[in-house]
């Protein structure tokens, strides 16, 4: 059902785009948030980034490991499907339309390829593969407990919150792209579209092909992936002072992870 709806939802926002409908008067008010805090909204749509989100994700190749390889697999589909739109619109981005004493811009000023947002796209991928995995989860534990009642089959208050958490750190990233004037509206909203759709198909992946990757030497190998991208996020640090929290953010996040599976495996070597 939520496939149906980001189709649509997608649909409309290209309708919108191809029609040309006033968009101008929601991004100046959107935009001006930024104003209140600009090194939030900057570490915020940050987590638009691949990198980092793959990097602040990492400790759940701890727990939920599925939900991490659902949003790695999710990134071909996403970046694909941006690139083409971008390529068959090239829409202006805010900065050429407007002139910069007419918004606030947070960071670089950017021009060109408007349409979609990439960054709402990796949020959005990441919360549709969260989404996805605990639904595909969920049922294959109503499967397996056949005295399962119907209630048992419903998400439990820490799934239900885990959601909701995915999906409004995804909405707040999208507010963001428009907060640091990087981004129009409709471009967030096919991003989110996007993303989504994205975000389910790389659950799928994940959840299909689970013995490809679902063994020691591969965990291992992807928290080393996980290490490489974080030494692109520190050499970021000392050039990019704008939102840089959530580098670090990304960096603590994925080291900490590594620690904590050496941790675990120096245990249960002691206990064998």
């Amino acid at each position: 059902m939520s496939a149906v709806v980001a189709v649509m939802g997608l649909l409309l926002a290209i309708g919108l785009q191809v029609t040309q409908v006033q968009q101008t008067p929601l991004f100046i008010v959107v935009n001006a948030l930024t104003v209140l805090n600009p090194q939030w909204w900057a570490g915020l749509t940050f987590l638009g980034d691949t990198a980092v989100t793959l990097c602040v994700m990492a400790p759940l190749l701890l727990m939920r490991p599925t939900m991490w390889v659902g949003v790695l697999a999710a990134i071909p589909v996403g970046g694909i499907t941006s690139l083409t739109l971008k390529w068959l619109f090239d829409a202006p981005r805010p900065a050429e339309i407007l002139a910069l004493t007419d918004f606030h811009v947070v960071g670089s000023v950017l021009r060109g390829h408007s349409f979609p947002s990439g960054h709402t796209i990796t949020a959005f991928a990441a919360a549709g593969a969260v989404w996805s995995c605990i639904w595909f989860g969920n049922r294959k534990n109503s499967a397996i407990d056949s005295t399962a009642t119907y209630q048992d089959t419903h998400l439990d208050v820490s799934s239900w919150f885990a959601l909701a958490f995915a999906f409004l750190v995804a909405a707040l990233v999208g507010v963001s792209r428009m907060a640091v004037g990087a981004h129009w509206p409709f471009d967030v909203l096919a991003g989110a579209c996007v993303g989504w759709l994205a975000g389910l198909n790389g659950a799928y992946i994940a959840q299909r092909w689970q013995s490809a990757w679902q063994t020691t030497r591969s965990v291992w190998l992807l928290h080393f992936f996980c290490c490489a991208l974080s030494l692109d996020l520190l050499n970021r640090t000392f050039e990019d002072p704008i939102g840089v929290y959530m580098l670090w953010l990304g960096v603590v996040s994925t080291w900490g992870a590594l620690a904590v599976k050496c941790l675990q495996s120096l245990i249960s070597a002691g206990k064998h």
